[in-house]
């Protein structure tokens, strides 16, 4: 006992609450936790986000984080009997959280997820907006958890979580939704779609067929953001750089699709799923320059905390 001590006391009060609460970060996926709050800041800043909504905006990234973390939970809370086959060392078919306990996790986090999303719209004047689009996510993340993700439409369900998650970015300034919100969450969206489909036998050996289709869908995505710009709209101001940083990002994305493609084992096809949800925060900050300009750069401080998080290597992210 006396050693034990000793151990807690050297480490970081960090070490500690890490420690402890390790299960439940492992159930709400921390590591990539940053990829919503980064559609939270394309969508927001890209609608020319003003110092008057900061409050609101803070609350809108509450809303996001929370709503994201109860899929997560949800996810695991139906997918318990499977995982107790494929992924035993999970907190719940290890024992670690019971399944009641983390229904009741997932479905606080949802209650506050739209709390929050609530008193957003509530500063500004209720519209309605805002809630109805925190409900959307809610929705879909119920629909896909709770069986979607078994059917073909499942990825569809998924991409939809992604493409509210952008417009509640872009509802932080009270006014009716521009086309242009609806074309950039999509990109996000459809990005997204292949990223669930290519994940989807994450766990086996994956088919290889199935992974080149999945990646054509992320680079069809991809190849929409690229031409972002070209859209007419008087709130696009785009830099020279755009394309370039485009081209960056896509090379990344398509390295890593290509060796889950190469060797569908399941360690290839897992690290290409990371760096697709890792680049998020990269493709929300490069689509918010396309708009908005060199301020989308500050989305690149939520790398910061992914890479911290990174050292914790059982904070796992799929």
């Amino acid at each position: 006992m006396f050693i034990q001590t000793q151990v807690f006391q050297s480490k970081p009060f960090a070490y500690i609450i890490l420690f402890t609460m390790q299960p439940y970060l492992q159930l709400i996926r921390l590591p990539l936790l940053p990829s919503a709050l980064g559609n939270i800041c394309l969508g927001a800043i890209s609608a020319g986000l003003s110092q008057s909504d900061s409050i609101s905006f803070i609350l809108l990234l509450f809303s996001s984080a929370f709503l994201y973390a109860s899929g997560m939970v949800w996810n695991d809370y139906f997918d318990a009997k499977i995982d107790a086959i494929e992924r035993p060392e999970r907190p719940i078919p290890s024992g670690k959280i019971s399944l009641k306990t983390s229904a009741f996790f997932a479905a606080s986090l949802m209650a506050l997820g739209i709390m929050f999303a609530f008193s957003s719209e509530l500063l500004r004047g209720f519209s309605g907006t805002t809630l109805t689009i925190a409900s959307a996510i809610a929705l879909f993340v119920l629909a896909y958890d709770a069986g979607g993700k078994n059917f073909i439409f499942g990825p569809l369900l998924m991409g939809s979580c992604r493409f509210f998650n952008v417009l509640l970015g872009w509802s932080v300034v009270g006014q009716p939704l521009p086309e242009i919100a609806y074309l950039q969450a999509g990109i996000i969206g459809i990005y997204i779609v292949g990223v669930t489909w290519y994940a989807k036998n994450e766990a086996v050996e994956s088919n290889r067929i199935s992974l080149a289709a999945a990646s054509l869908v992320i680079i069809f995505a991809l190849f929409i953001g690229l031409i972002f710009p070209t859209f007419k709209h008087p709130a696009i101001t785009p830099t020279s750089l755009y394309p370039y940083l485009f081209f960056l990002l896509m090379a990344r994305v398509t390295n890593a699709l290509w060796k889950g493609i190469q060797d569908p084992a399941p360690r290839n096809v897992q690290l290409g799923v990371v760096t697709c949800l890792k680049s998020l925060v990269l493709l929300d900050c490069i689509l918010t320059i396309g708009i908005a300009g060199w301020v989308g750069l500050w989305i690149l401080l939520l790398l910061a905390p992914n890479l911290i998080m990174n050292r914790f290597k059982k904070l796992y992210a799929t």
